[in-house]
């Protein structure tokens, strides 16, 4: 039986090794970062509603590489929204509020053109309760995937969507295009399908959580 054990053990270990060794490592401006496979865990019920949807640059709303894409909603709709349209500001800052305060949030970015992934990686996140002081946020992942999965198209992309942490719960947010946000990457003029604040564990997952967490201290106490 321990032979046996030993057997699988090593095989996890090899199958760890290889997922770490393909792990997609991106340099960020605070170090880097390796991504996260799969969707952003955001919460569906706190999508931010777009404020200054007046100062949208240019004649409409894009989707892909399509810009302005014919029959897309109004702007104020498609950068409210998770639906890939993907919306653009003539300052490069997009201002959203939230269903309620959080702490942290996703950023879901759109883009008309490569390469990938810097042009998804193009901007900060900021935060603010009043609309008058902002305070920038930390980025602490990033996901390969958006809220859908979206298939890996030139034409419909939903990659690459970021995490931004703060010190406490912010209404308010705004993303603001900012060079080198990927370490050496020069552009900064954001397309964004909108942001999510972070979803939160419910309380059968975090008891889950905890039961595995005990359950793998057992087992490691057993095979000593």
């Amino acid at each position: 039986m321990k032979k046996s054990l030993v057997v699988f053990l090593a095989t996890a270990l090899v199958m760890l090794m290889g997922g770490i060794a393909s792990a997609e490592v991106l340099p960020m401006y605070n170090g880097n970062i390796t991504v996260t496979p799969g969707t952003a865990p955001y919460d569906p019920n706190n999508v931010g509603t777009w404020l200054n949807y007046y100062d949208l640059s240019g004649a409409g709303v894009g989707l892909g590489t399509w810009y302005p894409y014919p029959g897309a909603p109004a702007p104020q709709v498609a950068g409210s929204t998770l639906d890939h349209f993907w919306v653009q500001s003539s300052t490069n800052e997009l201002i959203w509020q939230l269903n309620y305060a959080t702490s942290a949030v996703i950023g879901f970015p759109g883009n008309d053109h490569g390469p990938l992934p810097m042009e998804n990686l193009e901007y900060m996140m900021w935060a603010s309760n009043d609309l008058v002081n902002w305070t920038v946020g930390t980025l602490t992942a990033i996901y390969h995937d958006g809220w859908d999965a979206s298939p890996a198209t030139q034409y419909l992309e939903d990659w690459y969507a970021t995490r931004w942490d703060f010190g406490q719960t912010y209404l308010y947010f705004k993303t603001v295009g900012t060079p080198q946000v990927y370490t050496g990457w020069y552009d900064f003029d954001p397309e964004m399908d909108g942001i999510a604040g972070i979803a939160v564990p419910e309380p059968a997952s975090m008891l889950l959580l905890g039961l595995s967490a005990l359950g793998l201290a057992g087992f490691r106490k057993m095979i000593k």
